[in-house]
C-alpha cells in the first residue's frame, strides 16, 4: 500500500502484523502442501515431463490469500477508525480498492460527512482458485459485525492487479438466513475457478449478470423468469419500477430503472454439486423526466444528496447505481433455478439538470 506520513507508518506496522499472525496460523499447511508438490514434482518422471496440475504450487497459495486478506482489513480498520478523519486517511483508504468496491468506496467518501462506518471481521473461510490466470484473486467468506453490533457474513472478493499489490475488488452480504453453498477444494483446499462461458452449469458465468439485469426489469414476464428464482433482488425490483410509473405520470413525470451488466470482472467458483457460485456487479440507472412545463419538482433522493450539486432537477434526474451479488446457479443436468443470495450497493453517481 501507498500510506504518507505518520498515519501511513501506522497502516504498514498493522498490515505486517496481521500479515505474520496470518503467517503463523496458516503457513505451516501451506508449506507443507508446497512440499508435497515439490515432492510430486521430482517423482513424477523425467524433467522434461508436465507437472500434473493438483501437483504445481499454485499461483496464490492459501498462506499468502490469508496475508493479503489480513493485511487489508487490518489497514481499513486502522483507517475507518481515525480521529480525526483526515483527507490522507481516506486517499488511503480508497487505494485500498479496485474495480466496483472503488466506486462504492469514492461514493461513501462524497456523500459521508462524518466518521466511516467501522467493521471488525471474524475468522475468515479462504476460497482460492488452484488454477488461474493473471490478474490472480481469491474470494473469502467472514463475518462482519457493525458499531451497531449487526452479525452479516460478507463475500470478500481480493484481486492482484501488478505483481505486489492486493486490493478489495467487491464486498456482498450474505441475506438473512443465506450460507454460501459448499464450495469443490481439492485435497489442498483449493477451489476450482469456472471460465466465463463454462458450459457445464445452467448458467454461464458471463450470462449471468445480465440474465439477472432483465429478471430485475422485467420481473416474471421477462424470458430469465424460467432461469432465476424471484425475489427481493430480481422479480421485486420489476414489481417497484411499474408501480412507480404511474404516481410519476400523475405529475407529469417520465420515470424509467435500467439495468445492465457491468464492465467490472465477473469470478466463479465451482460448488460440490457441479453448479457454481458467482460474484458479479449491476450497474441500475433511474432516469426522471419532465415531460412538459410546468412539471412538480424533480427532487433528488435523500440518499443521494450529498453526491448531487442541487437538491432538484428542471428537465431530468438521472441515478446511477453499483450493484455488487453474488448468487448460486445449478448444474446443467441438476434441478432448481439460479438464486441471488449476497447483495451489497448504492448511488454512485448523480446528474441534474
Amino acid at each position: 500500500m501507498r500510506g504518507r506520513g505518520g498515519r501511513g507508518l501506522l497502516v504498514f506496522t498493522l498490515a505486517l502484523m496481521t500479515a505474520t499472525a496470518a503467517c503463523a496460523d496458516q503457513g505451516g499447511g501451506s508449506r507443507e502442501q508446497g512440499a508435497q508438490g515439490a515432492q510430486g514434482a521430482q517423482t513424477s518422471g523425467p524433467a522434461s515431463s508436465p507437472v500434473p496440475a493438483a501437483l504445481r504450487e499454485p499461483p496464490v497459495t492459501l498462506a499468502e490469500a490469508g496475508r493479503a486478506l489480513s493485511s487489508v482489513l487490518g489497514a481499513q480498520a486502522v483507517l475507518e477508525s481515525a480521529t480525526p478523519h483526515l483527507e490522507a486517511d481516506r486517499r488511503n483508504l480508497l487505494e485500498q480498492t479496485r474495480d466496483s468496491q472503488e466506486a462504492l468506496t469514492m461514493a461513501a467518501f462524497n456523500s459521508t460527512p462524518g466518521p466511516l462506518p467501522h467493521y471488525t471481521w471474524g475468522r475468515p473461510e479462504l476460497l482460492v482458485p488452484r488454477v488461474q490466470r493473471a490478474p490472480f484473486w481469491f474470494a473469502a467468506v467472514v463475518e462482519r459485525e457493525d458499531s451497531a453490533g449487526e452479525r452479516r457474513p460478507a463475500v470478500l472478493v481480493l484481486t492482484k492487479y501488478g505483481g505486489h499489490e492486493w486490493y478489495l475488488s467487491s464486498t456482498s452480504l450474505l441475506d438473512p438466513g443465506e450460507r454460501i453453498p459448499e464450495i469443490a477444494k481439492d485435497a489442498g483446499g483449493y477451489a476450482t475457478e469456472l471460465d466465463d462461458d463454462d458450459p457445464t452449469t445452467a448458467i454461464s458465468p458471463r450470462l449471468m449478470a445480465p440474465l439477472h439485469a432483465t429478471s430485475a426489469e422485467e420481473g416474471s414476464a421477462g424470458f430469465a423468469a424460467g432461469l432465476i428464482e424471484k425475489g427481493p433482488h430480481t422479480t421485486d425490483y420489476a414489481e417497484e419500477i411499474e408501480g412507480k410509473r404511474p404516481k410519476y405520470k400523475s405529475d407529469c413525470l417520465g420515470y424509467d430503472s435500467i439495468f445492465g451488466a457491468s464492465n467490472y470482472p465477473v469470478h466463479a467458483l465451482r460448488t460440490a454439486d457441479g453448479g457454481s457460485m458467482i460474484m458479479y456487479s449491476l450497474i441500475r440507472t433511474t432516469t426522471v423526466t419532465a415531460k412538459i412545463e410546468p412539471c412538480a419538482d424533480i427532487r433528488v433522493p435523500p440518499n443521494a444528496e450529498r453526491l448531487a450539486s442541487a437538491t432538484g432537477a428542471r428537465k431530468e434526474l438521472r441515478t446511477v447505481e453499483t450493484h455488487q451479488y453474488v448468487s448460486t446457479v445449478p448444474a446443467k443436468t441438476g434441478k432448481g433455478l439460479a438464486r441471488v443470495i449476497g447483495y451489497l450497493g448504492g448511488v454512485t453517481k448523480v446528474s441534474a439538470n
